[in-house]
């Protein structure tokens, strides 16, 4: 088989797992075009290859998930557990992964005590082997629409239970024995230690980043501006990362007087310890194996190019453990990989070195540009620019200053202190401009989750314009499908003539999001939020969950939401508004609607702040505040005056949308209930949201009866601490023969329509 035909095997590798996988028509059709492919090159050896790579490839495929399968059952288990890496210590909680008779399990513990923390963090290592007693519990799978499925991501890892024991007792524990790896786990361990106590507090979560592949340092706000400005790549180690330690480790090598022939034996043994060391992640491994595989071929003169080096490390890795094709880092690392390489020829060869920076930023943001915006549903259009800036910053400056001072802090720790706290310096510098750079308006452009076939016309798109760039045409030119099509894909997601309500599982909280057909009006009432309780330092964590960002800003966003058009706050309780700081910070907000006088209270102090700042209008809205459009009428029925009294004081508002109408009470409890019987007419409601998440202090017999809905949705938390819902509504619900949807039951319920005609869905069937 001549060089550079590995590539085609690769393809059909992977088209296989995704027939297997996902059994989809395109899955087909893609295997089909690799296996005449591998026709109408008329070469044997590819023909064997081809079909002996399938033939193991399937086997690995078919064998991993038979293997993926669990002993065990939900309830009490005691057993003895090894840890197979070092804890992870955030704030009050400790996360591991234990293995028990080969079967892997994610430990999550609470601390109790400061001084419990600090044991369990002296003594627990890789390879410590302790009797635990806890409850095993399924992990979670996405309460929203496109929401992270946890349950799958650990499923992927074969891990199938989450393992909470009520206490962990040192002495049930030993550290006896270790295997290699777990040694090279622990050496990780006490590396990072060593950079937090020797590394200035700014510095450090750069330093564990570059160079031991740890970016649980580094602060959501910053990682957030990298990813906005898209060079978050640059906190990764990657093969920039690895060409430039083997470099390095070859240049002093030779100049000790070693000779090539052992050091080509030294970075055989020393990479993948390296990579173990950096946690093994798929860009490390990718780069590693790639760079041994050429370091063989030039060694022995074996025909094997750049892009079959790249192929071959794909092909061991897929049979290895197929799972990976799910993995986003390993996407992005070859996706880019690939296409720098096949560019490399024609349209990276003989230029300045600006226009080489110019063309690698192009070619991997297209290259990358399907895959971020299947998964997060947008992608930065400044990175061209922003990647010609950082690179050269991070790959001459940061990246080796950061190599060097490791060694200085051990040789020479004043000069490691002023070089230290210089590179500190100039990184501040560039998370300022990181943070100026990702507010502009346009630093990343929402498209909202793209369909198969429109994932499949993006593909399609990013190849024609690296066909037609080699063709010597117009970047411009060969920019003109991919723009095309984006702006196309955006006005089909902005303008859709179908229109959807959806209740959104934010927790024990309320946040309903009102989508209008053609664009008619994007509303939302409520945020949710979570209650805050003071904590000691200790038991504070760094990333703490926020529904903001980690439930309500990315389902807006997968749904190609970069505005809301009004913000219905029904009052100022944290659960209904407390996410709405994190929503004005990521999205355009025209005006908020609030309970007259309900900014008084002390929860919405910093949102007032944001108001301010963003000069959005702000309405206090009473009975007869309506709006209206083609799409859906809207009237405020409740509060009737401007006394703010808490729950009695919710903005009830009364909708005519989608063929339906809608009551949405917030959280109005009996004494409201009976203020807006005797204040209106009999009304003709379908669709009733349930009041106060079906406290007891709410929906009396008397509303029902009066109200006669045809369906019910109560917002509550799975197993909240209030009890909500109550047993009596419930009952009273059934006895009126009243369907009813509970986000803690059904995750997010939506009702998706055209004109006058919808369907009510759950995420939780």
């Amino acid at each position: 088989m001549n060089s550079g035909k590995w590539y085609i095997l690769a393809l059909g590798l992977l088209a296989s797992i995704l027939c297997v996988k996902e059994y989809h028509g395109l899955s087909i059709l893609f295997l089909l075009c690799t296996f005449f492919r591998v026709l109408y090159e008329k070469d044997t050896i590819l023909s064997f290859l081809y079909c002996a790579v399938m033939l193991i490839g399937l086997s690995s495929i078919f064998l991993t998930e038979q293997r993926n399968t669990t002993n065990y059952h939900a309830g009490q288990v005691e057993a003895i557990f090894t840890y197979t890496e070092v804890p992870t210590f955030d704030g009050n909680r400790m996360r591991a992964i234990v293995k028990s008779k080969d079967e892997k399990f994610l430990l999550s513990y609470t601390m109790n005590s400061e001084m419990e923390k600090q044991v369990l963090e002296r003594f627990l290592r890789a390879g410590t082997i302790c009797t635990i007693t806890g409850e095993l519990n399924k992990p979670d799978r996405n309460r929203n629409e496109n929401g992270f499925n946890y349950s799958k991501y650990l499923y992927y890892n074969n891990i199938h239970w989450i393992l909470q024991p009520s206490e962990l007792a040192i002495s049930s524990c030993n550290n006896l024995q270790k295997s290699p790896i777990h040694h090279l786990r622990n050496m990780r361990a006490k590396a990072i230690n060593f950079i937090k106590q020797q590394f200035p507090d700014p510095l450090q979560p750069y330093a564990i980043a570059l160079l031991l592949g740890d970016k649980s340092l580094l602060s959501e706000d910053t990682y957030r501006y990298y990813q906005k400005i898209g060079v978050v790549h640059l906190l990764a180690i990657s093969g920039l990362h690895i060409g430039l330690i083997v470099g390095l480790l070859y240049y002093v090598f030779l100049l000790i007087g070693i000779t090539k022939e052992k050091i080509f034996w030294f970075l055989v043994v020393l990479l993948p310890i390296y990579a173990i060391l950096c946690g093994a992640n798929p860009p490390v491994s990718r780069a590693v194996l790639m760079t041994l595989f050429i370091l063989s071929a030039k060694k022995w003169r074996i025909p094997i190019t750049t892009i079959d080096a790249l192929s071959i490390s794909f092909i061991v890795f897929l049979i290895w453990n197929p799972y990976l094709i799910n993995n986003i880092g390993f996407q992005l690392s070859y996706s880019v990989s690939y296409s720098l390489i096949i560019s490399s020829q024609r349209i990276l060869a003989g230029l300045s070195y600006l226009r080489l920076l110019f063309n690698v930023s192009v070619i991997s943001m297209l290259a990358s540009l399907p895959i971020l915006i299947y998964h997060f549903y947008e992608f930065s259009l400044v990175s061209i620019f922003t990647n010609i800036l950082y690179v050269p910053f991070y790959t001459t400056i940061v990246l080796p200053s950061i190599i060097i001072l490791f060694f200085l802090s051990i040789f020479s720790i004043d000069l490691f202190l002023f070089s230290a706290n210089v590179i500190s310096d100039l990184l501040m510098l560039s998370e300022k401009l990181a943070k100026i750079i990702s507010s502009f308006p346009f630093s990343s452009i929402v498209t909202g989750k793209p369909s198969t076939m429109s994932m499949l016309l993006f593909i399609i798109a990013v190849i024609l314009f690296f066909v037609i760039w080699e063709n010597r045409e117009s970047i411009i030119i060969a920019l003109l499908p991919i723009t095309l099509l984006l702006i196309m894909h955006i006005i089909i997601v902005q303008f859709s003539p179908n229109g959807e309500i959806v209740f959104i599982d934010v927790g024990q909280g309320d946040s309903i999001l009102i989508k209008l057909p053609y664009n008619r009006g994007t509303y939302l009432i409520d945020t949710g939020g979570e209650l805050r309780f003071e904590e000691e330092q200790w038991q504070q964590r760094k990333n703490p969950f926020n529904v903001g960002k980690n439930i309500l800003i990315p389902l807006l966003k997968s749904k190609g939401i970069t505005k809301i058009d009004k913000l219905i706050l029904t009052h100022s309780d944290v659960d209904h508004m407390g996410a709405a700081t994190e929503l004005m910070t990521e999205l355009n907000v025209s005006e908020i609607l609030i309970s007259p006088n309900s900014w008084k209270e002390s929860t919405m102090a910093e949102l007032l702040t944001i108001i301010s700042e963003q000069e959005t209008p702000l309405l206090e809205v009473t009975d007869g505040y309506s709006w209206n459009n083609k799409s859906g009428e809207f009237q405020v029925l409740y509060p009737l005056d401007r006394t703010y009294e808490g729950n009695n004081d919710s903005i009830v508002i009364y909708g005519k949308i989608g063929g339906l109408n809608w009551l949405f009470m917030g959280d109005l409890e009996k004494e409201g209930e009976a203020e807006i019987i005797r204040e209106y007419k009999k009304m003709d409601v379908n669709v009733l949201k349930v009041g106060h998440h079906g406290s007891k202090t709410s929906t009396t017999a008397e509303f029902i009866e009066w109200l006669q809905p045809d369906i019910a949705i109560i917002s509550v938390g799975s197993n909240n601490r209030y009890g909500h819902p109550h047993a009596d509504v419930i009952q009273l619900l059934q006895q009126n023969n009243i369907k009813l949807f509970r986000t803690d039951k059904n995750g997010g319920v939506h009702y998706k329509f055209k004109n006058n005609n919808g369907t009510f869905q759950s995420i939780l069937q």
